[in-house]
């Protein structure tokens, strides 16, 4: 039986295979121009470009940040019109990359969260419910994105706040660490 590969197909994993050459290149070549690339790529092409970068940050650990770097200026653009699977996933990786409890580099969680405080631009809701998902574990980046979206989207926390304070008073004996503590206050 003869299988027919569409154009569309074929546009796709052309359009994969590009963005994974790019990302391979991070090292080489300034990530600055490559993210601009990968951004515009995007543009006709997110859901795509997405699964790629999804796929590389489940797998690529050494590159997490570089992969975040250009997540993050990918979502910068306007993407009102992104696939419920693919922000869930967004939101569920950066956030487990967050509070991985094995010891992770903080410059990881630091992008993960940078990356949740710019898909909060226009999924705010979806956001900040997995971050309060995760509030009940005593971590300092979840405090930490807390605090940026409050920083960021100040009259959108408002419906959140009470839910918030009432986890958090819940926690205050938790929190022992003088990191712990400077996050929990931000």
């Amino acid at each position: 039986m003869n299988k027919f590969v569409s154009d569309q197909e074929v546009t796709d994993r052309g359009v994969y295979n590009e963005v994974v050459s790019l990302l391979a290149h991070m090292d080489d070549q300034d990530k600055g121009k490559i993210a601009l690339r990968i951004a515009f790529i995007a543009e006709t092409k997110l859901a795509i470009v997405l699964t790629v970068l999804l796929e590389k940050l489940q797998k690529d650990e050494q590159n997490r940040i570089d992969i975040y770097y250009v997540l993050e200026k990918l979502l910068q653009q306007d993407t009102q019109g992104l696939e419920r699977r693919l922000l869930k996933k967004i939101i569920t990786l950066a956030s487990n990359h967050m509070t991985e409890t094995q010891e992770a580099r903080n410059e990881v969680k630091v992008a993960a969260s940078n990356t949740l405080v710019t898909l909060a631009r226009c999924y705010f809701s979806d956001v900040m419910l997995e971050l309060v998902y995760h509030l009940e574990l005593p971590e300092e980046f979840i405090f930490m994105t807390l605090g940026n979206l409050s920083s960021a989207y100040a009259l959108k926390c408002i419906p959140f706040v009470g839910m918030i304070l009432k986890v958090m008073i819940s926690m205050l004996a938790l929190v022992k660490d003088r990191r712990m503590r400077q996050a929990f206050c931000g």
